[in-house]
């Protein structure tokens, strides 16, 4: 298992790429870039439609905070008002919702970014992930 997170570690940046605070690692062969909550805001804040993304994965969102909460908010905005192609997709282990929110989708391609919050993960080591095209 260390050797598959080792080598795993050392492609950072190749199809799947990181972006926290201070630290991007990305390429023109990134397909998914796992973000935090905070970079995601400011990916919103400089292009609120999202130009480049084709979908908003957030992960472990029962561990919520005021980031992720407004990343998801800007996020459904720019679905409904000026991307209603843009895939968003909350993912939790814990999390229950209401059954008419959700809608199953089994197909797609493309590239993703994600988001956590300011300091590089969400408080307990997770990220966000977002598709891009």
């Amino acid at each position: 298992e260390g050797e598959g997170a080792a080598a795993a570690a050392k492609t950072v940046g190749g199809t799947v790429g990181l972006a926290v605070r201070g630290d991007v690692r990305r390429s023109s062969a990134t397909r998914i870039l796992v973000v935090t909550d905070g970079v995601l805001l400011n990916i919103l804040r400089d292009d609120p439609e999202l130009t480049e993304v084709r979908a908003v994965i957030f992960d472990e969102f029962h561990e919520r905070g005021v980031n992720g909460d407004a990343a998801l908010a800007l996020c459904r905005e720019a679905q409904r008002e000026l991307r209603p192609e843009l895939r968003l997709v909350v993912m939790s282990a814990t999390l229950l919702g209401d059954d008419s929110d959700v809608e199953s989708d089994s197909g797609g391609d493309g590239d993703s970014a994600g988001g956590g919050d300011d300091d590089g993960d969400d408080g307990h080591g997770h990220g966000h992930e977002h598709e891009h095209s």
